[in-house]
């Protein structure tokens, strides 16, 4: 029976058969024998995607040309640790995703390469051209700053090459600066900020303090963040807000306003350096309200982690939002989050989340639409039809209006003593939570972010 199924037909499928082999397996325990070997759950999972009606024939996936796609990482100097260690992170996401699914494609005759490029600022244009012209990928992934995706996000509309957003969060790229041709993994602001709101409101917090860079950025999150509170969430309300210059301690009137205003919450919108400092000197001064901050993608590794609590041994143990968690234990994650640390023996963050899931999802695309063509590529990611499983529960999709991926996002909370990697953050909250059979995954998943009467994107 086994030799009569087209094997195509499983490939799309043989990463969930290598979780269902891993199903027993702990994030910090490593692999573990299962209760099933692989090829009887690839057997299984094989007939499942015989019986769903995959899209593709044997002879149709191998006359694929080959799979290359192109991702631009940041190009990060020695003396910014928070920062190599978000780079570092998504170097090992690719080249795990690159080892498995090119292994996957191997036994139907595809050939898969990813290929990366480091850059910052300008030269990651010269880094795309370089990637599309000479390497001949059909698909970049990158964006690790607001400048560099907003470059690559314009270059690649203007040279109809399909392109991942990983890690900026800017609400602006979504809505004025959206293109057609760029596609959000990355979480927005407005969906951090909505779920920050939804965690908090619920936890009782309803005196909220706002200590806001005085940037564009800072100005835009602080915007969205009142919009959640007095839109989304009610019963919390501000009680004071602070604009402080960047690379600045806070003014000692800062801390005192926040220790008279009777605030249950602070919420720093500021890089996750400034973080740092501003937690040290509410520590100092005794302020007692629990602290939180904007989850950059410094502030979501368990460097920044370990440097909170050390900056500030109470304030600095509490509450953070993040895209991805090693200690997840449900929907598939435990068994990606066990092959990351057998691979690496570190606990897969976000980057490394955001890369592996950029191959996977281009991946997909040109095996399912057996093409390497960037218009069908874009086709299919944008087709709500289209269900990408990222590990985050029910499969999801692209918005329309803004091409932001709809997804869960998790609360951790900082632990104040743990001295294993894994341990020093553990998931306490998920939002939304997809717990129903029957919910539809659009309606839930679009309670975080803007909505398509709020979005200001014309690229459609």
């Amino acid at each position: 029976m086994f030799f009569g199924i087209e094997f195509a037909r499983c490939l799309p499928h043989l990463h969930h058969a290598k979780s269902l082999a891993a199903y027993f397996r702990h994030p910090k325990q490593g692999p573990a024998i299962a209760t099933l070997n692989f090829p009887a759950v690839f057997l299984l999972v094989c007939v499942a995607a015989l019986c769903s009606g995959a899209p593709a024939s044997a002879q149709d996936a191998s006359s694929l040309p080959p799979i290359r796609i192109g991702i631009i990482l940041p190009d990060v100097p020695d003396d910014n640790s928070l920062q190599a260690e978000v780079a570092k992170a998504a170097k090992q996401g690719e080249v795990l995703a690159q080892e498995e699914f090119a292994l996957s494609a191997s036994m139907v005759g595809i050939t898969l390469a990813v290929v990366t490029k480091n850059a910052n600022g300008d030269d990651v244009v010269k880094a795309a051209q370089h990637l599309v012209d000479d390497e001949k990928v059909f698909a970049l992934a990158g964006g690790f700053d607001y400048e560099g995706a907003r470059a690559l996000s314009e270059w690649a509309a203007s040279h109809g090459v399909p392109f991942l957003n990983l890690m900026e969060s800017s609400d602006a790229l979504r809505n004025q600066q959206c293109a057609a041709t760029t596609f959000h993994l990355a979480p927005s602001a407005a969906m951090y900020l909505d779920a920050m709101a939804g965690w908090f409101v619920r936890a009782g917090m309803r005196r909220w303090y706002f200590v806001q860079a005085d940037t564009e950025d800072g100005e835009a999150q602080y915007t969205r963040a009142g919009w959640a509170i007095d839109n989304r969430h009610f019963g919390a309300r501000e009680v004071g807000n602070a604009v402080v210059t960047p690379g600045q301690p806070l003014p000692d009137n800062t801390v005192a306003d926040i220790q008279q205003s009777g605030a249950d919450l602070v919420v720093m919108l500021l890089s996750a350096s400034d973080q740092l400092k501003a937690l040290s000197q509410m520590e100092s001064a005794g302020v007692g309200a629990t602290v939180t901050g904007f989850p950059y993608s410094e502030t979501q590794t368990r460097a920044f982690f370990k440097a909170s609590r050390e900056a500030a041994p109470k304030l600095g143990a509490g509450y953070r939002a993040t895209a991805w968690e090693p200690t997840m234990d449900a929907y598939g994650a435990r068994e990606l989050n066990a092959r990351y640390l057998q691979r690496w023996k570190e606990p897969m963050e976000e980057s490394a989340w955001a890369t592996y899931q950029a191959v996977k999802i281009f991946f997909e695309a040109a095996l399912f639409t057996r093409s390497v063509a960037p218009k069908d590529i874009i086709g299919y990611l944008n087709s709500q039809d289209t269900v990408f499983d990222i590990w985050k529960g029910i499969g999801t999709s692209f918005r329309p209006w803004d091409r932001q991926l709809r997804q869960s996002l998790y609360l951790v909370k900082i632990d104040e003593k743990a001295t294993d990697p894994i341990e020093i953050g553990h998931l306490v909250g998920e939002l939304p939570a997809i717990y129903m059979p029957g919910t539809d995954p659009h309606e839930r998943l679009d309670q975080l972010g803007d909505l398509e009467a709020q979005s200001l994107c014309k690229q459609q």
